[in-house]
């Protein structure tokens, strides 16, 4: 699912001069007449000063706990009193608009639970709000009212400018898995390229929680659009490992966004099939500085080339 990429005093120093008194008169002798003659450097009570400019302020350190409790202030406010909150891992603040932690809730915690058993290893250092509405009309106007438009998707989206997931959930809970991998790669491969990033995320629009701890993506809606590409000639290319390693965020916002979305969400359910995909992603978030395209983190943990696989990778989502 497409998102929405969409931040929460000091005092000035005046500094105040002190005019100096004027010297003293002396008398003028014979051999020296001062007012005859400029002087050439200035009085004590005209020369400019410089005066070093003060340090503005430090702001005060971050609190995590004071930016939860503020957070749930604000949302009582805006949604009601009958709200109720819930923290997942330390930072995901959860809020049910409706007053009832439902399954959307239990499928927050879960999946959280997963994405941080081997998977990802940071959380955000700073809260992140993931409201939950149960049907449209008051996401709409949770939407109206924050941003004076509507949400501009029927399903849900992560600001990251103030750290927050916006979900419907009642057309289906896989955009909330999906946004929620968002602001986990922003603290834990904060380089990432959106492929990377959004292929990860689509991988969870469908999704099976066979146990605590574990996730596994299904297969989903970004399917079919992908088998018609892998057969058409003029698009084979486009839809090709080798593509998708070496596409800049640019081209995966561009013209085949669709297609470049399939691309790299089959990606990682290939390797995820294959027990590959963590250590692939570990290996080149722990090493993008030498491994900017991560050809060699692929390479390293699969034994070939994106391309001398790009014929297996084809295969296999044709039969899926």
């Amino acid at each position: 699912m497409e998102r929405i990429r969409a931040g929460l005093l000091g005092s000035a120093l005046v500094l105040i001069g002190c005019a100096h008194p004027p010297p003293k008169e002396r008398e003028a002798t014979p051999s020296v007449v001062a007012s005859a003659v400029p002087s050439l450097v200035p009085s004590a009570s005209t020369a400019p000063v410089a005066v070093a400019e003060p340090e503005p302020p430090k702001p005060p350190p971050y609190d995590l706990a004071a930016d939860l409790e503020d957070r749930k202030a604000l949302l009582r406010n805006k949604l009601g009193k009958q709200t109720k909150f819930e923290v997942v891992e330390g930072v995901f603040l959860v809020a049910a608009p409706s007053g009832a932690l439902g399954s959307s809730a239990i499928v927050t915690r879960k999946a959280l639970a997963a994405y941080y058993n081997k998977r990802f290893d940071k959380r955000p250092a700073r809260a992140v709000s993931v409201l939950l509405f149960e049907t449209a009309p008051p996401y709409e106007a949770y939407c109206k009212a924050r941003s004076g438009k509507a949400c501009g998707t029927p399903y849900g989206f992560y600001g990251p400018d103030d750290r927050t997931i916006v979900m419907n959930v009642g057309p289906g809970i896989g955009t909330l898995t999906h946004e929620l991998v968002h602001p986990i790669v922003e603290a834990d491969f904060p380089n990432a390229p959106d492929w990377l990033n959004e292929g990860l995320a689509s991988l969870y629009e469908a999704f099976a929680l066979p146990k605590d701890g574990e996730i596994r993506g299904q297969k989903n809606f970004r399917h079919a659009g992908l088998k018609s590409a892998l057969l058409t000639k003029s698009l084979r290319p486009h839809a090709s490992l080798p593509a998708l390693f070496a596409m800049s965020d640019k081209e995966f916002r561009g013209e085949r966004e669709g297609l470049n979305y399939a691309t790299a969400r089959y990606f990682c359910q290939w390797l995820e099939s294959q027990g590959k995909l963590w250590a692939f992603y570990q290996a080149w978030r722990d090493n993008r500085a030498k491994d900017p395209d991560g050809v060699l983190a692929f390479t390293s943990v699969m034994g070939k080339s994106p391309a001398a696989l790009d014929g297996a990778w084809a295969a296999w989502v044709l039969a899926l």
